[in-house]
């Protein structure tokens, strides 16, 4: 198992160095009582740097945070172990790393925190990781929060997704568009973490942009064994079919989910290979059509598994029904 420190225990920090000075000019203008919105793809760093800036903000330190380094002190102990009073951090993951939704009970606990007085005076932040986890009644008691906040508070609202964050809440933030790390930087950061780490196949697969994050999460559930499932599914005129039942079953399981999901994205990255291998050519536009309506039909569906809690098992089926009806009219996997 690969391992990489979480946000608020991670001292290093690589990229983004432009957000980095406009949050410098933030605390040189004493601009910080603002509401902030971190947004851009999952793993490039958000909420590291949220805790990050957090820790230059409680330490009062006089030089610029392009400059910052983070050290060993009573606050980041204190904010690698969540109990520094002036800094609320709100999340609510499951047993998996996935993100469960977050409550109005949690926005009412954090309302009256904010009631209580400033450690020492100072600042208070509050990071929501992540915005868009909030069902719509902690989203509403949140913006009456953002309408009137309290004094001396830097709210830090994080998305994987700005799109599907509500207007309302939007026109209350500064935003600050995170983008995907260059590959010399992600290598960097993977060579802290494993130096073992072999990149190239990840990025055949998932492209150039796929983040330090990602990679991570990928290796930590077993990516290299998912891929053989894949193949093996995609092949599976050549697999037995009590074989093909027993792994669609092992990916339906609930504890299973986050490898479910990869297995998913291999599918729809499939399609979307060969969707553009065929845009090459005219007199197979008919196929083009029809690998566009499986994605359009899939993105649906997978959409609609939690919110109706649709049968996982039964959405693999008609995966790999389909993709070996693909696979036997000669669409390369």
């Amino acid at each position: 198992m690969s391992e990489i420190d979480k946000p608020w225990q991670n001292k290093l920090f690589i990229g983004h160095q432009p957000i980095i000075g406009q949050l410098d000019r933030l605390k040189k203008t004493n601009s910080i009582n603002n509401t902030l919105l971190f947004s851009g793809p999952i793993g490039v760093g958000k909420c590291t740097l949220a805790f990050r800036y957090s820790n230059y903000i409680f330490s009062d330190i006089v030089s610029s945070f392009m400059d910052y380094e983070q050290v060993n002190n009573n606050t980041f102990s204190q904010i690698s172990n969540h109990s520094y009073p002036n800094l609320h951090y709100i999340c609510n993951p499951d047993d998996n790393g996935n993100s469960l939704e977050i409550k109005i009970e949690d926005i009412r606990k954090l309302k009256d925190n904010l009631n209580g007085k400033l450690l020492n005076g100072g600042h208070r932040v509050i990071i929501i990781d992540t915005i868009n986890d909030l069902n719509r009644s902690a989203q509403n008691a949140l913006l009456k929060i953002l309408e009137e906040p309290p004094n001396n508070t830097l709210f830090i609202l994080i998305t994987h997704n700005i799109s599907s964050v509500p207007d309302t809440i939007l026109s209350r933030c500064l935003k600050f568009n995170f983008k995907n790390l260059s590959i010399s930087d992600t290598k960097q950061v993977i060579a802290r973490v494993n130096d073992e780490i072999r990149l190239k196949k990840i990025i055949d697969i998932y492209g150039m942009n796929i983040s330090p994050g990602k990679i991570i999460h990928l290796m930590n559930n077993n990516f290299e064994e998912i891929i053989q499932d894949f193949n093996d599914l995609i092949k599976s005129k050549n697999t037995n079919e009590k074989d093909v039942l027993k792994t669609i079953k092992f990916y339906s399981k609930k504890e299973n989910l986050s490898s479910f999901n990869i297995l998913f994205e291999l599918f729809m990255i499939w399609l979307k290979k060969n969707a553009i291998s065929f845009l090459a050519d005219l007199r197979e536009d008919y196929k083009l059509y029809e690998i566009l309506g499986y994605w359009d039909k899939y993105s649906d569906k997978y959409n609609s598994l939690n919110i109706f809690n649709l049968s996982r098992e039964e959405f693999l089926l008609n995966i790999h029904r389909d993709v070996w009806r693909l696979s036997n009219r000669k669409i390369d996997g």
